[in-house]
């Protein structure tokens, strides 16, 4: 009977010891388990990485300078709802990371990404007031008609300039932000490496087929992200 009841009392010591683990780490082993709620990390960060690819590539190698004001305007919406899911899945793995405490981001990006909504915003609104100089066309009795409609004739410039300002700031943090994509990869476990890579593959060639050069020959780039 008593040697039953060590058993027990040894049993239910255990028991304690295990609920009052975090982690499998309490153990002493590294933190490589999969738990729920990192899960979809792996196949979410994979999507936010094919989707900055494809901002990246398109706008550094993208010539504005013959298109129209409505065709800049289009692609600068377009970039900007790209941007908008950059930073969703950014959101999310920070939220994730703070349960889990992988250090697999880090706020930066966040900011970054933020940074560069409100760069796209500002080129969209430039663009937008380049349209507006028809309008002012057709109101040649407005009260200082003359100072109005000289305004859109200066604009070009300053989206110019800001172009080249946003397309600098991407080769500045390109290799900045591969190693942190290196970095955060190496701490992924093999099952979390397999999820990423095969959700990689996949939008990276599902947004691929989206983008095309010549934008008059495919019309559903921004109505798919």
């Amino acid at each position: 009977m008593k040697e039953k009841k060590k058993i027990t009392d040894s049993t239910e010591s255990q028991k304690r010891l295990f609920l009052r683990m975090k982690s499998p780490s309490a153990f002493g082993a590294a933190r490589r388990f999969d738990s729920a709620s990192f899960m979809n990390v792996p196949p979410e960060m994979a999507r936010r990485d094919a989707a900055y690819s494809l901002f990246f590539n398109f706008f550094r190698n993208c010539d504005l300078s013959g298109k129209s004001a409505p065709e800049r305007f289009r692609i600068y919406s377009s970039i900007r709802q790209i941007l908008v899911l950059i930073e969703e899945k950014t959101e999310f793995i920070l939220n994730a990371d703070t349960i889990e405490k992988r250090n697999l981001e880090n706020i930066g990006t966040l900011v970054f990404v933020r940074l560069l909504q409100k760069y796209f915003a500002a080129l969209a609104d430039l663009a937008g007031i380049h349209m507006d100089r028809d309008s002012l066309e057709q109101m040649p009795d407005l009260p200082a008609f003359e100072i109005f409609s000289n305004l859109p004739k200066t604009y070009p410039s300053c989206e110019d300039s800001l172009i080249a300002a946003v397309r600098s700031l991407l080769m500045q943090t390109y290799h900045y932000l591969l190693n942190e994509k290196v970095e955060r990869c190496k701490r992924f476990s093999k099952s979390d490496s397999e999820r990423y890579e095969r959700a990689y593959s996949f939008y990276s060639d599902y947004y691929r087929e989206l983008l095309d050069p010549q934008p008059n020959e495919r019309k559903d780039f921004c109505n798919e992200f």
